[in-house]
C-alpha cells in the first residue's frame, strides 16, 4: 500500500505545483522528476503545517546544490515561527532518511542560525534578511521539520541526531520544536484538507450534559490527546468560521502551553473552554444514558471559540504526549440544524468579544508606574503605560513600559536581569508584587534615572544595528543577540552617576563619550566570546545565564 500511497501524493503534488516549483538546475530527466518531487514535498509539508498557500509555499523553497542540508525556510510573522525543513522523497515508501541526511540536516540549522550565509547557496543566501528578522525577535520558534515519503518510524541513531541538535539549541530555554512529516501524516492530509471537506470528527466527552431548547448543544470535558489529534489532522481548516486562526507562540499561548505541561491537572480549572459549531450532532450508542462517557458524531465540525487552547495544546502534544493525555478540557458544541440562518455567526461574534488581559496591563496598576509617569510628564516625556495608548513613537519625547523595564533591568549590577530580558523579558513583569520586578521598579526610581538608561538602550540598539548590517556570519549574529548583555556592560562602566546625578551633563557625555564606549565593549564582547565558546550556537551564548557570567567575568 505505500507505493499506491506516494503514487496519490505525486499526483496531488503534481497537481498544486506543476507551475510553482523551480527545477531549473536539473541535467537529466530523471534529476527533474526527482528535484520537482523532493521539492514540492517540502512545499506541501509546510502548506499543511504551517497553514499556507501553494504559492507562498513554494516559495519558500531553497533545495539545490550547497543547500546544506535545508531545503526551505519561511519566516511566519503573524505567528513567530521560522520553518526549516528538509525533504526526502522516497519511491516505494519505505525506509526513512539515512543518518548521513539527517547529519547534514543538523549542521546546516546550526550554520543558518550562526548566520554562516557563506555556506549556503545562493537560494537560502537571498532569505538571509527573513532569518535575521526572524532570530532577532526574542519570540520566535524554529519548527525543524523532517519530512519524507517513508514509514512512521524513526531510528535511534536519527533520533539521537535531532534530540543533539534541539539539546544545543534549547539551552538553556526552549526555542527548536521537532517534527516528523511521514508518508501516512501525508496520505491523512490529502482526505479533505486541501479540496475543503467539511470535517467529521467522533469526539468523546466525558461527564456530559445536553441543551435541547431553544435549539440543541451538548458539553462535557474532552481529553487533551483528542483534541490534539483533532489539530493534527485538521489545523487551520477546525478554525474557518473563527474571527482569529491560532495565533502561535503569543504571550498567552506560551502560558496554556506551559499549563498543559506543567499542571495538566488544573488545566480545566485555568482555561475557559472551547466553543463548537457543527451542522448536525448525534450521539453514539456506546454508554447508553450514562453521563460518564458518551461519543458524538459532529458533522462540519468548527471551533470559533478557543482556537489558541486548541493549537496550544497540539504543539504541546508534540513536546510531551504523556502529560497531554492528563488534561481535560470544557468544551461546548452547538448544532445548527434547525437554528436561523444568521445564530452561528451571532455565536462566534458573541464568544469572541471578551477582552484579553495581557500580564503587562497589571503593570499600569503599580503606583511607582504612575509616579514616574508624572515625573516623565514635567521632563516633557509622554510615558506609555496602557495598550490603549495607541500608536507609540519611540522619540526624544515619548516612551513605554517596557523600554524602561528592560533599560532599568539592564543597568542593575546582577547580569541575570539583563539575560532574562533577552530570553524572556516578559518574566520581568509577570508579577509586579515580587522579584525581579521590584529589584527594577520601586520608590528609589525616578525620572531622570529611567530616561537616561532608555536613552542609553536606544543608543547601544543604533549602534549595534550599524555594526551588524557591516559584518557578516558569527561577529553578525554576536552583535545581534548581544545588545542586552552589552548595555549591562556599558552601564557598569559608565557609573550611576551617570544616571543618577541631575547636575551631570548627561547630554554631552552622550554625544562625546558614550559612543567610543560602547564601540569598546560591543568588540571585546565579540572576541571574548568567541574565544571562550567557539562552539557554542551565538544565538544561546546570550541566553545562558551560566555563559554570560563567565563572559561578564573575563570584560570586568
Amino acid at each position: 500500500m505505500s507505493r499506491l500511497h506516494v503514487n496519490h501524493l505525486k499526483a496531488k503534488l503534481t497537481e498544486l505545483y506543476s507551475d510553482k516549483i523551480d527545477i531549473a538546475d536539473a541535467r537529466s530527466d530523471e534529476e527533474k522528476e526527482n528535484f520537482f518531487l523532493t521539492r514540492a514535498y517540502a512545499a506541501y509539508t509546510l502548506q499543511i503545517l504551517a497553514q499556507l498557500d501553494a504559492l507562498s509555499a513554494s516559495s519558500a523553497i531553497v533545495d539545490g546544490f550547497d543547500d546544506n542540508g535545508i531545503d526551505a525556510i519561511y519566516f511566519d510573522k503573524r505567528n513567530k515561527e521560522l520553518w526549516l525543513v528538509q525533504s526526502k522523497w522516497i519511491k516505494n515508501g519505505g525506509g526513512e532518511p539515512d543518518t548521513g541526511e539527517t547529519s547534514r540536516f543538523k549542521n546546516g540549522v546550526a550554520d543558518l542560525i550562526d548566520l554562516k550565509f557563506d555556506r549556503f547557496n545562493a537560494k537560502v543566501q537571498a532569505k538571509e534578511t527573513e532569518v535575521i528578522e526572524a532570530l532577532e525577535d526574542p519570540l520566535v520558534k524554529i519548527k525543524i521539520v523532517l519530512t519524507y515519503t517513508g514509514q512512521d518510524t524513526f531510528s535511534e541513531h536519527n533520533r539521537r541526531i535531532i534530540d543533539d541538535l534541539l539539546a544545543e539549541l534549547n539551552d538553556p530555554s526552549e526555542l527548536a520544536i521537532f517534527n516528523r512529516f511521514s508518508l501516512k501524516q501525508a496520505h491523512k492530509s490529502l482526505v479533505g484538507i486541501l479540496d475543503g471537506q467539511p470535517i467529521k470528527a467522533d469526539l468523546a466527552l466525558s461527564n456530559w450534559g445536553k441543551v435541547e431548547e431553544p435549539y440543541s448543544a451538548i458539553y462535557g470535558t474532552i481529553n487533551g490527546n483528542d483534541l490534539a489529534q483533532l489539530w493534527s489532522e485538521n489545523r487551520g481548516r477546525l478554525f474557518s468560521d473563527n474571527i482569529r486562526d491560532f495565533i502561535g507562540f503569543s504571550e498567552v499561548n506560551e502560558d496554556i502551553r506551559e499549563t498543559a505541561l506543567r499542571e495538566p491537572e488544573n488545566f480545566y480549572f485555568y482555561n475557559n473552554g472551547i466553543t463548537a459549531l457543527c451542522q448536525t450532532l448525534s450521539k453514539k450508542p456506546v454508554g447508553g444514558g450514562d453521563r460518564a462517557v458518551g461519543i458524538f458524531v459532529a458533522e462540519d465540525l468548527k471551533i470559533v471559540n478557543g482556537a489558541q487552547t486548541v493549537g496550544s495544546i497540539g504543539n504541546a502534544y508534540e513536546i510531551n504526549p504523556d502529560q497531554i493525555s492528563k488534561l481535560n478540557v470544557f468544551i461546548k458544541i452547538i448544532s445548527l440544524e434547525n437554528c436561523p440562518a444568521d445564530f452561528g455567526l451571532n455565536v462566534t461574534k458573541k464568544t469572541n468579544t471578551q477582552n484579553r488581559i495581557d500580564k503587562k496591563d497589571f503593570v499600569s496598576l503599580d503606583p511607582e508606574q504612575d509616579r514616574l509617569k508624572t515625573e516623565l510628564a514635567l521632563d516633557g516625556i509622554i510615558y506609555h503605560l496602557k495598550r490603549s495608548d495607541g500608536a507609540i513613537k519611540q522619540d526624544e519625547t515619548n516612551c513605554y513600559v517596557e523600554e524602561v523595564i528592560t533599560a532599568l533591568a539592564c543597568s542593575k549590577a546582577d547580569i541575570n536581569l539583563a539575560v532574562q530580558a533577552k530570553r524572556e523579558v516578559g518574566k520581568l513583569w509577570e508579577d509586579i508584587s515580587k522579584q525581579p520586578y521590584t529589584d527594577i521598579i520601586n520608590s528609589t526610581v525616578n525620572a531622570t534615572q529611567s530616561w537616561r538608561a532608555v536613552r542609553i538602550m536606544r543608543e547601544v540598539t543604533n549602534n549595534l544595528k550599524l555594526k551588524e548590517q557591516a559584518s557578516s556570519g558569527r561577529v553578525k549574529s554576536c552583535y545581534i543577540h548581544s545588545n542586552r548583555f552589552v548595555l549591562n556592560i556599558i552601564f557598569s562602566k559608565i557609573g550611576q552617576q551617570v544616571l543618577l546625578d541631575p547636575n551631570f551633563d548627561f547630554n554631552n557625555y552622550f554625544t562625546t563619550t558614550l559612543p567610543s564606549i560602547i564601540d569598546q565593549v560591543s568588540e571585546q564582547t565579540k572576541d571574548k566570546m568567541e574565544e571562550l565558546f567557539p562552539n557554542s550556537l551565538v544565538h544561546q551564548v546570550f541566553r545562558n545565564f551560566t555563559k554570560c557570567r563567565q563572559l561578564k567575568a573575563q570584560l570586568n
